[in-house]
């Protein structure tokens, strides 16, 4: 095994003074900002809970909605006969009587809002579907709109993690963050719903990107035993971005003002260019040694590591020497690999699947929170508020009991109240609330550990690639979420639940061909990675295999050069050292690469 970058960090520090620092002004604030933009778009494109067909003659005379429902025509809507939203009467003569104000219909005949529509705005001023009427014969195109920005979302995962591997963390994080910032404006002065979904699609492109680059900066530049810590804090400030955009969606009705008030932490975030450090990991998959000493340098005096004088002198000199082996034995590793051999196809498959079910059944829920009885802003602010206990939870509980059986514990659990919910009636608003709440924290923990358990199974050479892969397929069910939560918007509101659940309990069953992470070598190689977990090929052989199982272990390599004499430097010079945990935790979306 070759010289790795958390060697390093052993000796500088792995979580001091400097990790710190950057997590606080550099990492949390894009997760913060992602968080508004990712969501926003559910409250501009926002459908007002009532609307009726405008009749400008009666607007002049003063008749109020009151006086103009009765009149229109009468449909089931949820189970309820009233006024049509889409149609009225045909009116055949005007009787304007100042005692009664009556007027004569043709009862027989309806016709579509000829005149446009009034909405109700009790709940919003103003949303892209009042200005434009995207109602009645328009009434899919808030959703497409919805798909327009996960498709971006897809496509963007795929260019920004070539981006991310080639031009550096740095470069793509601020190509994100501007594109971020030009387009949240821009969307607010859309002129058109055409305008509008060119630009949703532009701003989708970057929007998984601008919060989970930083992320996985942080991750690269912390020590392996607070990386769970770090990607739980990431997770946890994405979900105070959630709260604050159902807050913020509260206070301001306007999707206008709105919009241009998710975008302004952009303004800030954007300077990052001129302070932001680049990734200390990349620099060195890169060969680029002397750039990377710098930062290394860095790390080193703010944590106060006591290294020897001719420390940086002799890891030069050892980089040097590893560049040579390297470019020797190199081998251009592609996707494909890890399809080639039976175990670590499986394994990625599985992976891939279940994250499918995360993506599809986690924002499948936040977007079909708002669409429940009450107030759309606080139905989200629920659905963000019980997700934050998760984050506890996971960090206590994964270093205890493993991976595996809490991944499937997580989903099976989500799937089944999911199921009751589609069991439950609508009229039964509380019960209906409690369980969907506590889907949404079960499929909250799963999102999590399949993010840890993918970083810990795909095999160095092949992380990111794998990692974007994943995200990638699991954008697709980002893209699917919208159209299956709105499945339920007016009738058949058991149905996006049931799919749901289903989905849910069937992931969790294949989770247990999953061999358990936990305290196992990171797999570096195809062929380690191949060897890891083979026995796991039916449900009862996984439950037998633990984290010490022979069947799981990744085969053994002897120290390396850089351990030796580090080691060494540990003993005459008592720096600490740290003990290895577990790799890594995000939240509801992947990363495109952990580690080289």
């Amino acid at each position: 095994m070759g010289m790795e970058f958390d060697d390093i960090l052993k000796d500088v520090g792995g979580f001091g003074r400097y990790q710190k620092l950057l997590l606080i002004i550099f990492i949390l604030p894009p997760c913060l900002a992602g968080a508004f933009h990712g969501f926003s778009q559910i409250f501009t494109v926002a459908v007002p809970e009532d609307y009726w067909c405008r009749i400008p003659k009666a607007e002049r005379l003063g008749i109020g909605p009151s006086r103009i429902k009765p009149t229109l025509p009468r449909e089931l809507i949820d189970g309820k006969l009233q006024h049509s939203q889409c149609t009225v009467h045909e009116k055949t003569a005007p009787i304007i009587n100042n005692m009664t104000d009556q007027w004569s219909f043709n009862y027989n005949v309806s016709l579509p809002c000829p005149w446009g529509w009034n909405y109700d705005r009790s709940v919003y001023e103003s949303t892209v579907v009042m200005d434009w009427d995207l109602v009645c014969d328009k009434a899919f195109y808030p959703k497409l709109s919805l798909f327009i920005h996960a498709i971006g979302a897809v496509l963007g995962t795929i260019l920004f993690g070539y981006l991310t591997d080639e031009i550096g963390r740095k470069k793509t994080f601020c190509i994100a963050a501007m594109t971020q910032l030009l387009t949240g404006v821009a969307t607010a002065f859309a002129p058109n719903f055409i305008v509008f979904c060119i630009i949703r699609f532009l701003n989708g492109l970057t929007i998984v990107p601008v919060w989970l680059i930083p992320l996985i900066m942080a991750l690269e530049f912390t020590g392996p035993s607070k990386r769970t810590l770090v990607g739980t804090v990431g997770a946890l400030f994405y979900t105070f971005g959630l709260l604050g955009l159902g807050g913020l969606a509260y206070l301001i009705r306007n999707w206008v003002h709105l919009q241009l008030a998710v975008t302004l932490p952009f303004v800030f975030i954007f300077g990052y260019y001129w302070w932001m450090p680049e990734s200390p990991r990349w620099l060195m998959s890169k060969g680029r040694f002397p750039e990377m000493l710098v930062i290394v340098r860095k790390i080193a005096k703010q944590n106060r590591a006591g290294l020897p004088e001719d420390y940086f002198a002799k890891l030069l000199a050892m980089f040097d020497h590893s560049q040579t082996d390297e470019q020797t034995n190199k081998r251009k590793n592609c996707l494909i690999d890890l399809f080639r051999t039976a175990n670590l196809c499986k394994k990625s498959c599985l992976i891939i699947f279940i994250s499918f079910t995360n993506s599809l059944v986690c924002v499948g829920l936040t977007f079909f929170m708002p669409l429940l009885c009450g107030i759309d802003h606080i139905n989200f602010i629920y659905g963000a508020v019980i997700q934050l206990p998760a984050y506890p939870v996971l960090y206590f509980s994964l270093t205890r009991f493993g991976r595996r059986v809490l991944l499937m514990l997580s989903l099976i659990l989500a799937g089944s109240f999911l199921i009751l919910r589609a069991l439950v009636p609508d009229t039964n608003h509380t019960a209906v609330i409690i369980l969907l709440l506590i889907s949404k924290f079960s499929v909250t923990l799963s999102c999590v550990i399949t993010n840890l358990v993918a970083a810990e199974t795909f095999p160095t050479v092949l992380r990111g690639a794998g990692s974007s892969l994943t995200q990638t397929v699991s954008s697709i069910g980002l893209c699917l979420s919208p159209f299956v939560a709105h499945m339920g918007m007016r009738h058949s509101r058991w149905l996006p639940p049931l799919i749901f659940g289903v989905l849910g309990i069937v992931g969790g069953m294949l989770s247990l061909l999953l061999p358990e992470t936990l305290g196992q070598s990171l797999p570096e190689t195809l062929t380690e990675a191949e060897a890891f977990g083979k026995g796991c090929r039916t449900w009862k052989n996984c439950l037998k295999l633990t984290g010490n199982a022979e069947s799981s272990q990744v085969p053994e390599s002897g120290p390396s050069h850089h351990e030796v004499k580090r080691l060494e430097a540990t003993r005459q010079n008592g720096v600490e050292v740290e003990e290895d945990s577990s790799l890594l935790s995000l939240p509801q979306v992947k990363c495109y690469q952990v580690k080289f």
